[in-house]
């Protein structure tokens, strides 16, 4: 028996939707793909690369604070992954075999030296000369930030130029490894970068506790980059550490802390900053984000249950005081309505460099959707004041992106879900448009400006075993006094695969109440409807078309 869905509405309703941007006076703004081209080796690659090797997510941007023409991007890439099926790489294994294929990088890099109006793709840490001398292969969930360079006498200045940090997670090359084999799956790894991303150094290992049973996840990296603290260019990195026991249900994973005074040459012993225990009567601890003040004060801020929490350190991170509370979080629905890619609603966090105002955002759930919200701190983390809405009938909002401008502006980038069927998925069921809105100081929050071009079918691309949809877990915002950049998820490129819907409704038990629908969508797409049987897993290169899983960075440069 065949098991099938509606995909909802002709992909027509959305013609209009699809294009249209708000009125936005004052706001303008450009979008341009960063990853370009799809593979740093091969010209053509925009057009001829095919799944799972055209998938970028997770983006991370970072700009020069001494030139801002200058910037540098990185996201989960997996432009030297192997393509489906057997092949050179893969060998002789089945045809729907697109797994992540060992000893092979996904930390890519992008560059821009004209303020983000062009990008070009330098491909993976991995190509780099010190990484491929190195013991380690980079895992993705980048993270990219300037700082000051270091100078002689252990201390940092931007007179000459800037540092850029690439955190990464990491893992051992085949045979590399000190452990016995499954154990330390996942380190956490600092390059840096003095020539703008052109370059990059050899990782140094930031868990200098070698544990080999710890799964460490999800980092946040930051410089204190500001010449009136007293630890300007200490670096700070936090992450959530799944220990032994996690991986067979609940279990411990507390939220960490390192901190590094020699440019990421070496690195503290990690403290714990939340207790560690996960049961079903208190949730668990991720998503931390990790910021610094004007006075030297660093922030560690994550999702605690149902709260977001923020932990600081007023002596370069010596020691941090108990978790306070910043506001109340409901996560997400996993999925939203109408999509299938897993959500989160991990906080985004700035700091007001002129006066250390202190700015945290997340998506929270509510009866009419996911809406993103902003609170404030005017004394260092103590007491926060009532979330404010930023977001509204856009759509179902989610992975926001925040920063604070010199001048104190305050800027957050997000996305917007709208849909056919809220109770269905699958191709031309969702689109998916990236938001703007900012707040001067003194003034009140802008209302949303659309500030992409296309929109984006979340069922053009999925994960790596097929079984969902997969947009990341993060987007990432950066700005300056005249620009902000923001990064994110971006499937204009892509198409959706007939084959894969079904086999990802197959597995959720739903079934198909408009196939004449799905067969409409499946032969403009070029793909014969008849050709997968949906209770088993689809083969890419046989059942769906070239386009299928593209997934690029995107890069909206706004001029609020």
């Amino acid at each position: 028996m065949k098991f099938r869905r509606c995909v909802g509405l002709a992909l027509s309703v959305f013609g209009t939707l699809g294009v249209v941007v708000a009125a936005f006076g004052a706001t303008s703004f450009g979008d341009v793909r960063a990853n370009n081209p799809q593979v740093s080796t091969d010209a053509n690659s925009n057009a001829t690369a095919v799944f799972p090797t055209n998938k970028q997510n997770e983006p991370t941007i970072a700009v020069n604070p001494t030139n801002a023409k200058i910037l540098i991007a990185g996201s989960n890439d997996e432009q030297r992954q192997p393509p489906c099926g057997p092949g050179p790489v893969r060998g002789a294994t089945t045809a729907n075999d697109c797994s992540f294929f060992p000893g092979v990088g996904t930390s890519g890099i992008y560059t821009s030296s004209d303020g983000g109006v062009t990008w070009t793709n330098r491909g993976l840490l991995d190509d780099q000369a010190d990484w491929k001398s190195s013991a380690l292969v980079s895992d993705g969930d980048p993270v990219i930030v300037y700082g000051p360079k270091p100078v002689v006498g252990g201390k940092f200045s931007y007179a000459k130029g800037a540092r850029a940090y690439y955190a990464t997670l990491a893992g051992y090359k085949a045979g590399q490894s000190p452990f016995p084999p499954n154990k330390a799956p996942e380190l956490l790894a600092v390059s840096w970068s003095d020539d703008n991303g052109l370059t990059w150094s050899a990782p140094t290992v930031a868990t200098v506790k070698h544990n080999p049973n710890n799964f460490n996840d999800k980092e946040s990296i930051w410089v204190d980059d500001l010449a009136s603290s007293s630890f300007f260019g200490r670096l700070y990195m936090s992450w959530t550490q799944f220990r032994s026991s996690t991986f067979t249900g609940n279990g411990s994973e507390p939220v960490m802390v390192t901190v590094s005074a020699d440019a990421g040459t070496t690195w503290s012993s990690p403290k714990q900053l939340s207790p560690a225990f996960n049961n079903s009567a208190v949730g668990g601890r991720q998503g931390s984000a990790v910021r610094s003040g004007p006075d030297g004060t660093a922030y560690v801020a994550w999702e605690d249950g149902s709260a977001q929490v923020i932990s600081a350190s007023r002596d370069g991170g010596a020691t941090w005081s108990r978790p306070a509370t910043i506001g109340a979080v409901v996560d997400l629905h996993d999925p939203i309505p109408g999509s299938n890619f897993r959500t989160d609603s991990f906080l985004s966090m700035a700091v007001d460099p002129a006066n250390g105002r202190l700015y945290a955002a997340w998506a929270n759930r509510t009866p009419a959707g996911g809406r993103i919200v902003v609170t404030a701190s005017t004394d260092r983390g103590a007491t926060w004041s009532a979330p404010t809405t930023v977001s509204g009938s856009e759509g179902y909002a989610f992975f926001q992106g925040l920063d604070v401008a010199p001048n104190g502006r305050v800027d957050i980038g997000y996305q917007a879900q709208v849909t056919v069927g809220a109770k269905l998925f699958g191709t031309g069921n969702a689109l998916i448009g990236s938001w703007f809105v900012s707040k001067a100081p003194g003034g009140s929050w802008s209302a949303p400006t659309r500030v992409s071009t296309a929109s984006s079918d979340p069922a053009a691309t999925a994960q790596n075993n097929l079984a969902r949809q997969f947009f990341g877990d993060y987007n990432t915002l950066v700005s300056t006094s005249a620009n902000a950049w923001f990064i994110y998820t971006d499937t204009r490129t892509g198409v959706g695969c007939r084959a894969v819907d079904d086999y990802q409704a197959a597995i959720l038990g739903t079934t198909l109440v408009r196939e004449d629908e799905e067969d409409r969508i499946a032969a403009r797409l070029g793909q014969d409807p008849n050709a997968h049987e949906p209770g088993a897993k689809p083969a890419p290169p046989e059942h769906c078309t070239g386009q299928f899983g593209n997934s690029d960075a995107f890069v909206s440069r706004v001029t609020p």
